[in-house]
């Protein structure tokens, strides 16, 4: 389902607007008649594109655009209006329009035709992010590679997994745990990013009790990487979801790491970004704890 901001000072072409295109199925719209309160709208609410009028009093079409391009450069924009001057149309897509659409005609073409802009500015959007994410992720991976080849100590290459996540991979927080043999808590040994006291906040066990039902636990315990792409909606982070939401994560995931054939703890990634974790991203990470696991287990057979 995408989300979509229509922003026009008519009002009855708003609620026209809003039913066409929830009509398709796939697309729910939210409506406002003002620039000024569309900004304010943005940063609170998610959305997948905006639709756009040009002609409105305070802020224009192209103003509102050049707005949400200062905050937003890459969210989908459609200008859809009754104002068809040339002039007009090269300033929308100088200024980052994705598209321009004229009013007029018959409204079931006119709408499909719309629906098909958004749909494609916003495939054209995630598989932009697509490439951004993996490109990330390679970096991580490749930098990673390089750190387990040149520290021989296992505190110091934790701590240099998680700062080249955050810093190249753009994380907005990782660390790593470690599990006490003996209580069964994991204990954070590493971490790097925006934490704030989040993690003197954490309790986390392996065993099958409520502290060790979240990701690091049922990671740890199950022998997996566990995701969540959504924390404010996931059960899983009930407990801590306050918190995450105070620090911007939004999806995070947790993967653990081995020692001689021995899960000895995971690692966990936070991201600002809601739905971050999909194929492609879990199979690099995968990787990257293999290297972090294969490492650690060097540093061990080294010790006398």
């Amino acid at each position: 389902m995408l989300t979509i901001l229509y922003v026009d000072d008519d009002h009855m072409l708003l609620d026209i607007g809003k039913l066409y295109l929830e009509r398709s199925g796939n697309i729910h719209v939210d409506i406002l008649d003002s620039g000024k309160e569309a900004l304010e709208k943005i940063r609170t609410t998610k959305y997948d594109a905006i639709i756009s009028d040009y002609q409105m009093p305070e802020m224009d079409g192209i103003l509102f655009l050049k707005a949400v391009r200062a905050e937003h450069p890459a969210l989908p924009f459609i200008i859809f209006t009754g104002k068809g001057r040339e002039d007009v149309v090269i300033e929308a897509l100088n200024n980052g329009a994705d598209h321009y659409l004229q009013k007029g005609g018959e409204p079931k073409a006119q709408f499909a035709e719309l629906i098909h802009n958004i749909e494609r500015s916003v495939e054209r959007k995630r598989t932009h992010d697509t490439i951004i994410h993996l490109s990330r992720l390679n970096a991580v991976l490749s930098s990673t590679n390089r750190a387990v080849i040149r520290i021989r100590d296992r505190r110091a290459l934790l701590k240099e997994a998680c700062r080249i996540a955050v810093e190249e991979g753009k994380f907005l927080m990782a660390w790593i745990g470690i599990v006490d043999q003996h209580t069964h808590a994991v204990i954070p040994v590493a971490a790097c990013g925006y934490e704030d006291g989040y993690l003197s906040n954490l309790s986390i066990s392996v065993d099958n009790i409520p502290q060790g039902t979240g990701l690091t636990g049922t990671a740890i315990r199950e022998g997996h990487l566990v995701i969540s792409n959504d924390i404010a909606s996931d059960p899983r982070m009930a407990k801590y979801r306050e918190q995450a939401e105070k620090r911007g994560y939004r999806s995070s995931a947790s993967i653990p790491l081995y020692c001689d054939d021995r899960i000895m703890g995971a690692m966990r990634f936070y991201s600002g970004e809601k739905n971050f974790f999909n194929d492609k991203e879990i199979e690099l990470l995968e990787f990257l704890a293999g290297d972090i696991s294969f490492a650690l287990e060097y540093i061990d057979s080294e010790k006398p």
